[in-house]
């Protein structure tokens, strides 16, 4: 491809000497940080993806559901090897910082190469400015498509598989006809840690609940309340972490504030939070009328409420914040539509005992997190003809009995809560690990051939293709490399540019080495 970008800032980063590596990775990448490609945006990404293939004379299409195949012959000699299929994600999930203007369904992002706070990793990395980066998986498509690019390479067949939606609902693998690719080897290049090479991950699904409440009009004050500031981040990768989710938060502290202040008729007029399923919200939006003779009591209150709460959080949250806005009204006792204080009570009742987090470590892998839930989005809204609160959930394990087990508190919350459930959707299999793999032996001797140290061999708590694939492409083995990431799926995501040629060094050696 013509080294063409749209953005200053995407030129600037490709003439760096900072960059590392092959060229061809980064024309790649930074023309993918270029194209909107949001989960449920196939387009245009998916049909650049095509082009490429056709332009590179390969077998190139895109299958019923959107996924884009591209097949690489074999290279002189290397004719009876057994094929390979590369395999990456080409939607991203699309975040943003808060008042930052861009529309990620139409404008391209602003990638920045920075010094990195991680010199033992990296001397730079790649960040977006103000919004998510993409590298997850962007990086993963552009390494493979630099290798179909490069036409000197040594290697048996390759079916390069581009899915979509996996950020959502795994819509790509989950529907990928049988047949379509019938390799013996699979690498997924969608893992974040470029020293290790994983071998298993967790399953999923989501679910959400409904609470019908009702409106009423009500007199006293509007006061709009913020909780922002926080990490967010990937739910299945840093989940572990302990961050901060912004719907708990705000949640309690509308909540032990109301009760300090004595403010027992409080009413909810809308409270917003969560974007994504597998995003830990970041930024949660609210506002509540209060009686004008209370309103002061619950400033005072709040106040002393949330210095406590960002004191609890200052080690692994330094810049949260909770903002407030009690002059809506300019002191005066107005009515207002709101839910009323019952509806408000079981809205707060559900902010509070939802579960979210880690709910249980592996028994048998030290650190890994065998089961959890991220509280994703919950809507209240001010608008909507219906009155009713949803809440959207979705919950990992590394044990798909425990993931059933998961959905029966849940419909026990559903229960208690009087709200309905859309139960299970979105499932996903996790993907038990395999160490009879051929695969996998090839690449841990090119790994250390390559770096002189043993790879890590793990298992992650987050999604991947792989459990589905294997289903897809029956007697696969798999195996998932990638270079290292961190914060993916928030405005915060970083790319570490000096692992990107080590991890498509090592899947070169893999390719000539595995027959």
């Amino acid at each position: 491809m013509a080294t063409k970008f749209t953005t200053a800032e995407s030129k600037a980063v490709y003439d760096d000497a900072r960059l590392p590596g092959v060229k061809a990775i980064w024309e790649h990448f930074l023309a993918l940080v270029e194209t909107p490609r949001g989960s449920g945006q196939p387009e245009p990404v998916r049909s650049k993806i095509l082009q490429w293939g056709k332009d590179w004379g390969y077998e190139s299409f895109i299958d019923e559901i959107g996924n884009v195949i591209i097949r690489k012959p074999a290279a002189k000699g290397y004719e009876n090897r057994p094929g390979v299929c590369l395999q990456a994600h080409y939607d991203m999930v699309a975040v943003k910082d808060e008042g930052v203007d861009i529309d990620m369904t139409k404008d391209p992002l602003k990638p920045r190469l920075l010094t990195s706070p991680k010199l033992d990793h990296s001397a730079s990395v790649l960040m977006a400015t103000g919004t998510s980066l993409g590298g997850d998986d962007g990086i993963g498509c552009a390494i493979i498509l630099a290798i179909l690019q490069n036409k000197d390479l040594k290697h048996g067949p390759i079916d390069a598989l581009f899915t979509t939606d996996e950020e959502t609902t795994m819509l790509g693998s989950e529907n990928l006809k049988r047949g379509t690719i019938t390799t013996k080897y699979l690498i997924n290049v969608d893992s974040e840690e470029d020293w290790r090479i994983c071998i298993g991950c967790a399953g999923g699904y989501a679910e959400t609940l409904t609470i019908d409440l009702k409106k009423g009009e009500f007199n006293g004050e509007r006061i709009e309340i913020w909780c922002k500031g926080l990490q967010g981040g990937h739910s299945g990768v840093e989940i572990n972490e302990g961050r901060a989710n912004a719907i708990k938060l705000l949640g309690r502290a509308v909540n032990q504030t109301s009760l300090a202040a004595g403010v027992d008729t409080i009413t909810a007029q809308y409270f917003v939070c969560g974007d994504k399923r597998n995003v830990i919200p970041h930024t949660a939006r609210s506002q509540w009328v209060v009686p004008s003779d209370k309103k002061e009591s619950f400033l005072k209150e709040f106040e002393r409420v949330t210095a406590e709460i960002k004191k609890e959080w200052k080690a692994k949250e330094p810049t949260l914040e909770f903002t407030i806005n009690a002059s809506k009204d300019e002191g005066v006792s107005k009515q207002h539509k709101a839910y009323d204080v019952q509806s408000t009570r079981r809205f707060l009742d559900a902010v509070l005992t939802l579960p979210h987090g880690v709910l249980r470590m592996s028994p048998n892998v030290p650190g890994l997190v065998q089961t959890s839930t991220n509280l994703a989005k919950v809507v209240l809204c001010d608008m909507c003809e219906e009155a009713k609160a949803t809440f959207e959930t979705f919950s990992r394990s590394m044990d798909d009995e425990e993931m059933k087990e998961l959905h029966e508190v849940f419909n026990a919350h559903t229960r208690s809560l009087g709200a309905t459930s859309t139960g299970i959707t979105g499932w996903f299999p996790g993907w038990l690990p395999d160490t009879e793999n051929k695969l996998l032996d090839v690449a841990k001797q090119e790994f250390k051939r390559l770096r002189g140290v043993d790879a890590d061999i793990y298992a992650i708590h987050a999604g991947l293709e792989c459990g589905i694939l294997q289903e897809k492409i029956p007697g696969v083995k798999c195996i998932s490399v990638g270079p290292y990431l961190t914060n993916v799926h928030s405005p915060q995501e970083t790319l570490y540019v000096d692992t990107v040629p080590k991890v498509y060094d090592l899947i070169l050696s893999i390719l000539e080495k595995i027959d």
